[in-house]
């Protein structure tokens, strides 16, 4: 929902959800390193991915796949940049993050559909 939120839906989130395609890239250990934070990629399903530390906290989950997404790199290419401290950052579209909340079903996904679809229809309203 944070990708939302900087896209104009109304709301709130407890955390940010990080996709990634792979657990694999020693780039990921290295950027929470620089954060003050460690990373721990899982252990073939046993323990689940995590980015934590004191500086950190607990504001990030790891997500290796969406429900109702499709995978990875299908996804990414639909994605859209944002600049967020002039830092340019790739978010899942309006859409996609409606479609994801959807396939969930959990009640706190659920209560997020009427903000993502006023967004949308507030965007579509500006476009053109």
């Amino acid at each position: 929902m944070s990708a939302g939120l900087v896209q104009g839906a109304r709301g709130a989130t407890d955390d940010i959800d990080l996709w990634f395609e792979t657990t694999g890239d020693p780039g990921i250990g290295e950027a929470a390193k620089d954060v003050g934070g460690f990373w721990y990629p899982g252990s073939f399903g046993m323990r689940p991915p995590a980015l934590a530390g004191d500086d950190i906290g607990d504001r990030f989950d790891v997500v290796l796949r969406a429900d109702g997404l499709g995978p990875f790199s299908e996804e990414y290419s639909r994605s859209v940049e944002i600049q967020i401290d002039r830092i340019p950052i790739r978010v899942l579209p309006l859409d996609r993050i409606l479609a994801s909340k959807r396939a969930a079903g959990r009640p706190k996904d659920l209560a997020q559909i009427p903000a993502l679809e006023e967004a949308i229809a507030a965007a579509g309203s500006t476009e053109g």
